[in-house]
């Protein structure tokens, strides 16, 4: 019914030659990390019943890793770039970052996914625009463990300040989209710099990306003031991301979500619509 591997992280697929590197005792990927770090590892094994499986796989433009529980073993899957094995404390980050989204997952966190009846104007929503979906839900995921994220000092090494400023630069003239509305929006949540988030509010400002401007400000807004201490709690900001993400024909419409009966590893979500999702480009 649905893809076998949806990730469960904000850097999406991985691409490329794939190099396994199996992990011994307390190293991960070659590296050793710190206790309260394979305190992580451990609750994740021990929730899975087996290790979790680590590889370096090259990624996409802007990307550094994913992380996802199989749906068909139920094996927890890390899978970093292979550009940052030199750098032992960004590879640190980089695991400890994933970790933290597959500890929500086997803590009964959802993950999301369009129902293959829902359809765009450029086709399938699950085919066109579940990418979106995904960074939707890591978004948010990253406000629930911020705190964990903080204590590690993983902000340090993980920066992706810049990657939005380059997208909109390398794409003026165009129209903008929904992932141009989630970029705005993590500019403003995740951004330790206010100068970058200042570049990139100019940035589509030059570029007459209101429309994303104003949903991503929504969106930031929404998951900023929200409660996020229960799975319950996230699935409750992710609707009301989701309404302003594709805004509804009518004040009565609205998405639901249904449990995918054939996933039986962690929890998952169908989303579902009576009505076709409407694409913006």
């Amino acid at each position: 019914m649905f893809p076998a591997r949806i990730l469960s992280a904000c850097f999406a697929f991985t691409i490329g030659c794939v190099f396994a590197y199996p992990q011994k005792g307390d190293t991960f990927l070659g590296i050793n990390l710190r206790p309260n770090v394979l305190v992580i590892v451990k609750e994740i094994e021990d929730k899975t019943h087996r290790p979790i499986h680590a590889e370096f796989a090259q990624q996409p433009e802007f990307q550094l890793g994913a992380s996802y529980i199989d749906d068909d073993t139920g094996e927890a899957v890390i899978v970093v770039d292979p550009g940052v094995k030199s750098d032992a404390r960004k590879l640190e980050a980089i695991i400890t970052h994933e970790l933290l989204h597959l500890r929500l997952r086997v803590n009964n966190y959802p993950t999301f996914i369009f129902s293959p009846n829902i359809r765009t104007a450029k086709g399938r929503a699950i085919d066109v625009e579940q990418e979106h979906v995904n960074d939707l839900r890591s978004m948010i995921e990253h406000l629930v463990f911020k705190a964990d994220m903080e204590k590690f000092g993983l902000y340090k090494f993980i920066d992706l300040a810049g990657d939005t400023a380059d997208d909109a630069r390398n794409r003026k003239g165009d129209e903008d989209g929904q992932g141009d509305a989630i970029n705005y929006a993590r500019a403003i949540l995740e951004y330790p710099d206010p100068k970058d988030t200042a570049l990139v509010k100019q940035l589509f400002q030059a570029n007459g990306w209101t429309r994303s401007m104003k949903d991503g400000s929504e969106i930031a807004n929404a998951i900023s003031t929200s409660m996020l201490n229960t799975p319950k709690d996230v699935e409750a900001v992710f609707l009301r991301c989701l309404l302003i993400l594709y805004r509804p024909p009518g004040a009565s419409f609205t998405f639901t979500f249904s449990v995918d009966p054939e996933n039986k590893y962690f929890r998952r979500l169908v989303i579902n619509s009576p009505k076709t999702v409407k694409k913006r480009t």
